[in-house]
C-alpha cells in the first residue's frame, strides 16, 4: 500500500501559513512565498535584537554625557574616574540616575573627579551648556504652548484642532458644535 504524507504535509504548510499571518497579497496565501517571507522575517527579527541592544547603549551614553557635561566632566573622563573608583555601575543604571536623581549622579562626578586627581590624571572642566543642575521636561504644558500660541484656525483645521485651540483659550463651547460654528467662537 502506497504511504500518502499528506496530514504531515498539510500540517506543516498550515503552520508556516500561520506565522505568515498578516502578511499582504501571496505573502499570507502562498506557501512557497510565505515560507521565504517568514524566514526573511526571522533574519529581521534576529537582526534587530541586537540592533536595539546598540541602540539603547547609545542612548544610555548620550544621557550619561549630557549628565556628566552637567558636572563638568566629559563621558570618558568620567567613566575613566568611576573604573578609577572600582565602580560597577552599568550604563544603564548611570543613565537612569541622571534623569531620575540628580544629586546622587553629581556626587559620583565628584567622586569621579577625586579619583582622577588622585591617580594624576589631568582632566579639563567641561563648560556646560545650560547653568542648569536639572533638566524636567513637562511635555503636557510644552503642548499648551504650542497650541496657545499658535495662529488663529480657519476652515483649514480640523475640528480637534480648532477645539485645542479654544481649550487653550479658555472658551466654552458645545461638545457636539459644528464646525461652522466652532470657528465662529474663535
Amino acid at each position: 500500500m502506497r504511504v500518502k504524507g499528506g496530514t504531515v504535509t498539510r500540517a506543516r504548510r498550515k503552520k508556516m501559513i500561520k506565522l505568515a499571518k498578516g502578511y499582504r497579497g501571496q505573502r499570507h496565501i502562498n506557501y512557497k512565498v510565505a515560507k521565504q517571507q517568514v524566514w526573511k522575517g526571522w533574519v529581521y527579527a534576529f537582526r534587530d535584537r541586537k540592533q536595539n541592544k546598540r541602540n539603547f547603549r547609545k542612548l544610555w551614553i548620550t544621557r550619561i554625557n549630557a549628565a556628566a557635561r552637567m558636572n563638568g566632566l566629559s563621558y570618558s573622563r568620567f567613566m575613566n574616574g568611576l573604573n578609577l573608583m572600582g565602580s560597577k555601575l552599568n550604563r544603564k543604571m548611570l543613565a537612569d540616575l541622571a534623569i531620575s536623581d540628580a544629586a546622587a549622579f553629581s556626587a559620583l562626578a565628584d567622586a569621579a573627579k577625586k579619583a582622577l586627581a588622585d591617580n594624576n590624571q589631568d582632566f579639563h572642566v567641561v563648560t556646560p551648556a545650560t547653568n542648569e543642575k536639572e533638566i524636567k521636561i513637562n511635555v503636557k504644558a510644552a503642548k499648551e504652548e504650542a497650541n496657545a500660541d499658535s495662529a488663529k484656525p480657519s476652515d483649514k483645521n480640523t475640528v480637534a484642532e480648532i477645539k485645542a485651540y479654544l481649550d487653550a483659550k479658555g472658551v466654552d463651547y458645545n461638545s457636539s458644535a459644528k464646525k461652522a460654528d466652532l470657528l465662529e467662537l474663535v
